[in-house]
């Protein structure tokens, strides 16, 4: 189905540039012939014909051909990590009946591995053109699976038939063309510089958005994100807060805001000073959107509207948000509580997992997990996830504002208040924090007191990264088991402030 919209633009603009990176450019014409030769070489290594098939790939170019291909065989598609160790945990949770590689790796009890390196796809490029390959489509077969973007401590399977991926990519050509409609940045063909992993749903749309509308993929890593910005013009990006520090770190003081180029922001934190650095040193043109992986794009600003940190945006026309407690009761305005959601572009549940379904969609509701106030107008602003919400000696703590109290401490790079239960069962604060130049313990626990008097002694565990996931959500799981881990025999000590 998707890989229809390769075709139709070789039909009407053969030589427009499909893709492109510091190696030179791949036309529309050339990628939907390359789809094709994929295509007929996957049939003759399929036998039977799967359902599902995971691609574990490093290299970019090949792991969308692996993707379009399948989509022309009528055969749906996962994305997983080229990392074994990882790789080997999503497709637990995935579930294909077969996996894609460049290298063989062992899973235990899982599907088999069919290992297809960069010299058979190198080979089957430089083969003679194939026949075009169209079977009938069915709009509700199964044409995409991915993992929940972490709604719950828990990773879920969720389903994306062919109708739904169309539904949500027209949504975010509408989006995009609202947005931008009175900056004439936007009449330039989209290019858009991917920093979300296509593994998630949300990555994976925002390619398909750009060859919809006749646009460019900038192939890049990420350590030649400067440099791809710089030579490659790309004029769309969406990251996550954390993505976009890490960017601005390594961007070369001689560089010159874009005209061109428009940012996308995932919600989350986003902190004034970094917004205005992004501003004034990268591009003026930013927008932030609210998303779930279950749910689609729900809420959206521009930043020239963006005055507080949390703001997630206005609540889409096609979206409906409601804000309710803990017995679903939907809560007055400017209330804080969870928000739940419903859209046309809704998954129906998770794969195979009935408990986790009836917990999170509820009468035609989806149960984002996080926590929000939304007032009269339809502004939606974040306060941190429900299991973000930490109860220590009777007093409730948010992580997310916690933590961003600390990341505004100089010397901070990131970090996020956690919960681990000691000994004797009781929950205990911990304190990750990735240090930077001019790190000061002292001035980090004198913010703690300042700001949180009622905050119980906290412990700190010093680390490289915090664990996200594309939309900034910290996983606190993964925190509290390296705690776990590390300090099995530890006692909680009175003097283990940070």
């Amino acid at each position: 189905m998707f890989d229809r919209f390769i075709t139709h633009t070789a039909r009407i603009s053969p030589q427009s540039t499909a893709m492109i990176s510091f190696d030179g450019e791949i036309s529309y014409s050339r990628l939907d012939a390359d789809i094709n030769r994929v295509a007929a070489a996957l049939l003759k290594e399929f036998d039977p014909l799967p359902k599902v098939v995971a691609i574990s790939y490093q290299q970019l170019h090949p792991h969308w051909l692996f993707i379009l291909a399948l989509c022309r065989i009528g055969v749906a598609s996962a994305s997983v990590s080229d990392d074994a160790f990882v790789a080997e945990s999503e497709i637990k949770i995935l579930q294909p009946d077969l996996v894609i590689s460049d290298e063989m790796f062992d899973i235990v009890d899982g599907p088999k591995i069919l290992v297809l390196d960069s010299d058979w796809v190198r080979n089957v490029l430089k083969g003679p053109a194939v026949d075009p390959i169209r079977p009938p489509e069915d709009p509700d077969r199964l044409a995409r699976v991915a993992i929940s973007s972490g709604t719950s401590a828990e990773k879920h399977r969720i389903d994306f038939s062919c109708r739904l991926i169309e539904s949500n990519l027209l949504r975010g050509v509408q989006l995009e063309s609202v947005s931008w409609i009175d900056l004439s940045p936007a009449r330039v063909v989209p290019r858009i510089l991917p920093t979300l992993g296509f593994g998630s749903i949300h990555g994976f749309l925002s390619i398909l958005v750009i060859w919809l509308v006749r646009g460019s993929i900038v192939i890049a890593d990420r350590e030649q994100y400067p440099a791809a910005l710089i030579m490659l013009r790309p004029t769309v990006m969406i990251v996550s807060p954390i993505q976009l520090q890490e960017i601005m770190s390594r961007m070369p003081k001689e560089f010159q805001p874009s005209e061109n180029l428009r940012l996308i922001v995932s919600a989350g934190i986003f902190p004034k000073a970094l917004r205005e650095d992004v501003a004034a040193r990268l591009t003026p043109f930013i927008r932030v959107n609210y998303t779930t992986s279950e749910s689609g794009i729900l809420a959206a600003i521009p930043v020239t509207q963006h005055d507080h940190d949390d703001m997630a945006g206005w609540v889409l026309p096609w979206a409906d948000i409601q804000i309710v407690d803990e017995h679903d009761q939907v809560l007055p305005f400017n209330t804080i509580g969870e928000i739940r959601v419903k859209s046309a572009e809704q998954v129906s549940g998770f794969y195979k997992n009935e408990a986790a379904t009836k917990a999170q969609f509820k009468n035609g509701w989806f149960y984002t997990g996080d926590l929000g106030i939304l007032d009269a107008s339809g502004l939606l602003r974040l306060r941190g996830r429900i299991d973000g919400l930490f109860n220590f000696g009777g007093d409730k703590f948010d992580s997310a504002r916690v933590s961003s109290v600390i990341k505004a401490v100089p010397g901070v790079i990131d970090a996020a208040l956690f919960s681990v239960d000691n000994i004797n069962g009781l929950a205990e604060p911990w304190l990750a924090i990735v240090q930077g130049e001019g790190y000061d313990n002292d001035k980090v626990s004198r913010a703690i007191e300042e700001n949180f008097p009622n905050l119980p002694n906290v412990m700190a565990l010093w680390i490289d990264r915090i664990p996200r996931n594309d939309q900034d959500q910290v996983y606190y799981s993964v925190l509290s088991d390296i705690v776990y881990k590390q300090f099995k025999n530890y006692k909680p000590r009175k003097k283990d402030l940070v």
